[in-house]
């Protein structure tokens, strides 16, 4: 039977897992230790290397298990999910069943393509008498640390890349939603022992994570967190990859559909009631269809109903940083037009609702406006045209993703070009997240390194030069003595290499045949 309780995520070696939506804790799950990490890792270390001598081909049918496992547990899945995060079984299907299965379908199709060696200088390598390829070699150990907003979704981001290229993982899931963490453990078990392990606990556990050391460290989460993780990992050298969150910024031209324009940004801003690293918490909208866009997305908020469409907040902290956000907002001369203190559903024995709620004539002395939320808040900036716009969208805050709503395809181009993101989208904002086949990363604040696609397969590989001689008994021509043989032959390179004209390149090339054998000969 659940209880009433406070919401203390940890105690006595366990992680308690709570209903948001109504304050119960649903399960107890046990913590291990920060001192029993170390050892965790040292078990990954050793299967490590036979996970990575499996062929990308290989890897994939073993991913290829864990995807068909997510399908099986569909219906688990949206239950913990939605039960323990608190948003709706609609958004915990389609973000935390499908998402993952598009990912990794892709992924799997893709590393065998990304991940197999590669010939390089096919042409200039030769003229110095070798071959050369790059090979592109797991790190080792990887250490994922996960968040509690999309529980499993993210955590695939963080680790479903890092398998694929070879490595073996430990995963330390938020402590936030510890019963999601278990459903992890129980999808990736078709893989080998010890190449996938799920390690539950709190900050303590992460940072004896970091400390182990792992080879390398994939992070989700806030920039708070990520610079301590940022500077644990200096102290071993160990290379990082942050997904920060932002800020995000959506820019609403004077041609933009309003019809769409106005889903678009409701949908962006108030999904997963705002605990979206990228969801829209500005919205820079050109003075001349102010109005009408304010009116109609006011028309459309009015439909929604919590519980419904829109969940409840997830972690206590973060009602707490929604509330002061849009309490100093209005102390500063706010205005709110949807939502607000006090509107929607009542909190009472620990519950974490909080109305989607729309500001205006917010400045830049205002929290709401500085920092993250990552709450159901929207602030509706009006502007004097585009260009204004594209300057505040870039300077008021980071984005991990921005978008540009109109129907020009210059116009498009144009504020594309200027846009400071990791993503950047037309008529459409948050989806890129679960687009495998491009990439996902922050810059400035918001993260660097990269997840998913391609450059994130390579981001957790080692890429190694490999070169032997094209005449293997044959000494080099660069090699002592220097004389006249090797000044010629470096002559003949610099020629080929720096004139313009095709016959004396030409020239240079037969002199470099001609001379090669004859003076690597003469070599010591």
């Amino acid at each position: 039977m659940a209880t009433k309780t406070t919401r203390k995520p940890t105690s006595n070696g366990t992680l308690k897992s709570f209903n948001p939506r109504t304050g119960e804790v649903m399960r107890e799950i046990p913590s291990v230790a920060p001192a029993e990490v170390r050892d965790y890792v040292e078990q990954a270390r050793k299967v490590a290397p036979e996970w990575a001598a499996i062929d990308p081909e290989g890897r994939s049918r073993f991913m290829r298990e864990v995807r068909v496992r997510i399908k099986e547990k569909a219906d688990d899945i949206v239950e913990v999910v939605a039960a323990e995060t608190g948003k709706p079984p609609h958004e915990a299907l389609a973000h935390e069943v499908l998402a993952p299965l598009l990912q990794l379908a892709y992924l799997e199709h893709l590393a065998p393509k990304v991940l197999k060696s590669k010939r390089v200088a096919p042409l200039l390598a030769p003229l110095l008498g070798y071959k050369a390829r790059m090979e592109f070699r797991p790190f080792g150990v990887v250490g994922c640390i996960t968040p509690w907003n999309y529980p499993i979704t993210n955590s695939f981001l963080a680790f479903a890349s890092p398998l694929l290229a070879g490595n073996a993982i430990v995963v330390k899931p938020s402590e936030v939603t510890p019963a999601c963490g278990e459903i992890l453990r129980e999808l990736l078990d078709p893989l080998p022992s010890g190449v996938a392990t799920i390690i539950q606990g709190g900050g303590d556990v992460g940072a004896a994570l970091v400390d182990a050391p792992c080879d390398k460290i994939s992070f989700i989460g806030s920039p708070p967190t990520g610079r301590k993780i940022c500077e644990a990992a200096a102290k071993h050298l160990t290379p990082v990859v942050m997904e920060l969150g932002g800020k995000d910024a959506a820019i609403i031209c004077s041609d933009a559909d309003v019809d769409l324009t106005s889903s678009g940004i409701m949908w962006g801003a108030f999904v997963n009631a705002g605990q979206v690293c990228a969801s829209i918490e500005r919205a820079y909208v050109v003075d001349a269809i102010a109005d009408e866009f304010q009116e109609k997305l006011l028309a459309k908020l009015a439909k929604l109903q919590q519980g419904e469409e829109i969940g409840s907040l997830t972690f206590p902290r973060q009602l707490d940083i929604v509330s002061a956000q849009v309490n100093d907002a209005v102390k500063r001369g706010a205005k709110v037009l949807a939502g607000g203190p006090g509107a929607g559903k009542k909190n009472e024995n620990g519950t974490l609702w909080y109305a989607p709620t729309v500001l205006t004539d917010v400045t830049e002395d205002m929290t709401v406006l500085k920092d993250e939320t990552f709450g159901p808040v929207l602030t509706l900036i009006r502007v004097r045209d585009e260009e204004e716009a594209l300057q505040r969208a870039n300077r008021d805050g980071v984005n991990l993703t921005a978008s540009v709503w109109t129907t020009d395809k210059k116009k498009r181009e144009r504020l594309v070009a200027g846009l400071r993101a990791g993503s950047i989208t037309q008529n459409m904002h948050i989806e890129t997240a679960a687009s495998p086949w491009g990439t996902w990363g922050g810059v400035g604040e918001s993260g660097f390194g990269r997840l998913n696609g391609e450059l994130g397969l390579l981001e957790f590989t080692v890429p190694t030069h490999v070169s032997y001689p094209a005449m293997p008994k044959m000494k080099r021509g660069f090699w002592f003595p220097y004389d006249d043989g090797s000044g010629r032959l470096t002559r003949a390179l610099i020629d080929f290499l720096g004139t313009r004209e095709a016959p004396k390149r030409l020239t240079a090339v037969k002199e470099i045949v001609k001379d090669f054998a004859k003076i690597a000969k003469s070599r010591w």
